[in-house]
């Protein structure tokens, strides 16, 4: 193929404006990144505040106290379940009756289900900074 002042090659219109409109595109993105960057630049920097820090902080602890409530509660009711099996084992053995010690461990299970950890939120107002007020 011999490339010279008489080679020709068509192209659509269609692929003309296609190629135009591409070009425009790419350079109309440039600049907006451009303005972007020097808009950027201007900015103050972003710090994590103190207070969002330590408020992170006091609610994962508010988490850990809450889980172990409830790994606390858990364990009470596992230790009352295994007196109730062993009891009940007993009375299977001897015929015997252990109607109040049982009816005290029921009693004891009501109480542990009617207890839930508490959830405490606490609204704190910060200005644009992120101070306290």
């Amino acid at each position: 193929m011999k490339i010279s002042e008489n080679t020709e090659f068509k192209i659509d219109i269609k692929t003309v404006i296609g190629i135009i409109m591409f070009t425009t595109t790419i350079v109309g993105m440039y600049y907006t990144l451009q303005e972007d960057i020097a808009e950027a630049k201007t900015l103050p920097p972003v710090e994590v505040s103190r207070l969002e820090y330590e408020l992170k902080e006091e609610w994962n602890e508010k988490m850990i106290m809450q889980l172990k409530d409830q790994v606390d509660m858990l364990e009470q009711t596992q230790s009352i379940l295994k007196e109730e099996i062993s009891i009940t084992a007993g009375m299977i053995k001897d015929g015997t009756e252990a109607d109040g010690k049982l009816e005290e461990l029921n009693r004891q299970l009501e109480a542990l289900q009617n207890k839930r950890p508490k959830v405490i939120v606490k609204e704190v107002k910060v200005d644009k900074k992120g101070r306290k007020l």
